[in-house]
């Protein structure tokens, strides 16, 4: 296959934001290095990492002139902005954004390649992936498996929190993310992927699934450190209220409100997941407002379940106040993310 050169663009640009787990950032790039294909270029943006792990990831990335490992030169802080820098510096006709502390097959980039290149009408395509399991893949029904034609509308899933593909199980044409003026969201602390993910649905790109391969992508559950494990840390409280809004906003923007009773849930799922360590009159007031301003009769709805919550704080534990008021959504949930989607991919695998 046709080597990269400094002069041809590569086929394929692999943008990757990094920060510190230096042995796991060594890892992803020797399997990405592995691969069958070899007309590549990876672009590894440094957010800042400890000098030891700066260093044993510039001395592995020494000499091949396919990566380029540079550190972020601009604020702010973040994946999402290690993302935008890569996208920029990025010349392959493909793109994928891929996380520094997982893995890929050694046909992870070949497979892409080839199967979207039979479809030239389509902007992405999605690929499935599983969890990385003891040097390979673990393709498991659960919440953790992504990329699978599971839900019938995605857009639905997005809204309501559940994630039909993951930034990475997809593979972009560069070309219809620059038309379409695609980029991270640099004001996100978290929800970016799905912010992402939104904002290519909703500028109506076309996609498909990968339906005929194997599993290409494995990912690790947690490495420590997880942005999706701070969504209600103190700091995440204005960049959650932001990401609620920007999905309001996207969706809106194009259906109407179509969606609103899922983007209603979905903006219930981030209250939750906030609203464990505590109630944060603050945060609540924040929300409501945006709900409110975007569907006045689920904002109307939100306050009666946050009036009732507060209520209830003076006579019951806080867990049981804060859970009572959401007793059916909550266990709607449940029953979604513990049979419904378990089922559905167990049902998508036996058509194989």
């Amino acid at each position: 296959m046709k080597q990269n050169s400094s002069i041809e663009p590569p086929r394929l640009s692999i943008v990757m934001p990094v920060f510190n787990h230096a042995a796991l950032v060594v890892e992803m790039m020797a399997s990405i290095r592995a691969n069958t294909w070899t007309d590549w270029e990876l672009i590894a943006v440094d957010d800042g990492s400890d000098v030891a792990d700066f260093q044993l990831v510039a001395e592995f990335t020494a000499g091949d002139e396919r990566i380029r490992y540079v550190r972020r030169d601009r604020e702010p802080k973040g994946a999402q902005t290690c993302r935008n820098i890569g996208f920029a510096m990025s010349r392959g006709e493909y793109v994928a954004f891929f996380d520094s502390d997982d893995w890929v097959t050694p046909v992870c980039l070949e497979q892409r390649i080839r199967v979207i290149g039979q479809h030239p009408e389509l902007d992405f395509m999605v690929f499935p992936a599983g969890v990385y399991r003891d040097g390979g893949i673990l393709v498991e029904p659960g919440c953790s498996m992504f990329g699978y034609p599971i839900y019938g509308d995605d857009i639905a899933a997005f809204c309501n929190r559940t994630l039909p593909f993951v930034v990475w199980n997809n593979l972009y044409r560069r070309s219809s993310l620059l038309a379409n003026g695609i980029r991270w969201d640099e004001r996100l602390l978290s929800l970016q992927d799905a912010a992402f993910n939104l904002a290519v649905l909703t500028k109506g790109l076309k996609y498909a699934y990968a339906t005929d391969v194997a599993a290409d992508y494995a990912y690790r559950l947690s490495t420590g450190g997880s942005v999706s494990k701070q969504i209600g840390g103190a700091a995440h409280f204005c960049s959650n209220v932001l990401a609620t809004e920007i999905a309001y906003s996207l969706v809106q923007q194009r259906f109407a409100h179509h969606y609103d009773l899922a983007l209603y849930r979905g903006a219930l799922y981030v209250y939750v997941k906030v609203a464990r360590e505590g109630y944060e009159a603050d945060f609540v007031a924040a929300m409501a407002r945006v709900i409110a301003r975007y569907s006045p009769l689920y904002g109307r709805w939100f306050r009666l379940q946050m009036w009732l919550t507060r209520r209830l704080m003076s006579l019951l534990p806080y867990r049981v106040a804060r859970q009572l008021p959401l007793a059916f959504d909550l266990l709607r949930r449940w029953l979604v993310e513990e049979l419904w989607i378990p089922r559905r991919q167990k049902k998508w695998m036996k058509s194989l």
